[in-house]
């Protein structure tokens, strides 16, 4: 398949595999992420509450808060269906895939795949972010590794209830429709994706689900928009830290710097973050036992070189990643070679007995 080629592919190219791999391999990209909502938006699972955890405020000795958790389906779901989106605009759906479920030979054409119920098993989706059990085909398991995500400020100072009223057109009176819990606008998400054993292109369509995804949540065409901000990508030989560590991490030190009142009952802003952003990962980082490389953006200016390996280059990469989304030829060839590629590989490849959860 022909990759883009970008110069950080190209000068990590030795910790992707060159082809979709059947055991395991031990290469881990970890996408550093900070997800901040520009409107209000709802994370409930049951009734009308925003979903919390009361946890630890910091990561030592700090009394319990109640955060705003966005459970890791919520996230990678909307993710996915971007994903699949973008496959079929390309018109990579439908295409044949060698054999059939009973085990005939020839080919079997596939019309669509989609979230939960139609999972094709052959796509770059499913053969990434895996699936349950499909009749005939078994399950796969995820490579991409993902977490509950949660707030910074605890849930008290991001929230508020909001009621919603209908206009009767014949009476011109209003009544309440609905008052449901909503996470305010300009709340961090502090959220780490780890890619495993995945090839250049592979990488490179994840990424693209993440930047492109802009919307998360309940009643997403009314609301729950969000910004995906890359900060940073780690290539390593183990999984590095959780969202619930980044997110401590975070608190310990705007906590430290005095911003006490701004996370309690006040505004932060994504300065505040990129501000503590090196030594937040200078301090999670120091509890990993492995190989990293840290590439981040020329502003930070890293402590702890001795233990990681600080490189800059991530505005350059993240340029060379908008001119290619917006090539829409390169973009088509790309993802139709990707699928190709993707089918192939699941056409041979073993799979699972054991359900994987997919999103919802």
């Amino acid at each position: 398949m022909s990759v883009p080629q970008f110069e950080l592919s190209e000068r990590h190219k030795e910790r992707f595999v060159p082809q979709i791999p059947i055991l395991p391999q031990g290469r881990f990209v970890s996408l550093i992420l900070i997800r901040e909502s520009m409107s209000n938006a709802i994370f409930t699972t049951e009734g009308d509450i925003l979903d919390t955890e009361r946890v630890q405020a910091g990561l030592n000795g700090s009394p319990a808060i109640d955060r705003v958790i966005m459970f890791k389906r919520k996230q990678i779901a909307p993710e996915r269906r971007t994903g699949k989106a973008l496959l079929r605009q390309v018109g990579a759906f439908p295409f044949a895939v060698p054999g059939s479920a009973k085990g005939k030979k020839g080919e079997k054409t596939v019309k669509e795949c989609y979230l939960l119920e139609g999972m094709c098993g052959y796509c770059p989706d499913c053969v990434l972010y895996g699936y349950a059990a499909v009749e005939g085909q078994g399950a796969r398991k995820s490579r991409v590794l993902t977490d509950s995500a949660f707030s910074v400020r605890p849930y008290q100072a991001i929230q508020e209830h909001k009621k919603f009223n209908a206009i009767n057109d014949d009476s011109m009176t209003s009544h309440t429709i609905n008052e449901l819990d909503h996470l305010r606008p300009q709340v961090f998400l502090p959220t780490i994706e780890t890619c495993v054993d995945v090839t250049a292109g592979e990488f490179l369509y994840i990424l693209g689900n993440i930047l492109k995804t802009t919307r998360y949540g309940k009643e997403v065409s009314r609301g729950g928009r969000l910004r995906n901000h890359l900060v940073g990508i780690a290539f390593s030989d183990v999984e590095l830290f959780s969202n619930l560590e980044f997110s401590q991490a975070f608190y310990e030190a705007l906590s430290a710097e005095g911003s006490g009142a701004a996370l309690s009952d006040g505004y932060l802003s994504l300065a505040d973050f990129l501000r503590h952003l090196p030594g937040v990962l200078e301090t999670l980082l120091r509890g990993v036992y492995g190989s990293i490389t840290l590439v981040t953006g020329e502003e930070i200016s890293p402590k702890n070189a001795s233990r990681v390996r600080w490189e800059e280059g991530l505005a350059r990469f993240k340029e060379d990643l908008s001119d290619f989304w917006a090539d829409e030829a390169r973009v088509k060839a790309f993802l139709i070679a990707l699928t190709r590629d993707a089918t192939q590989f699941a056409a041979k490849a073993p799979t699972g007995e054991a359900e994987e959860e997919e999103g919802t």
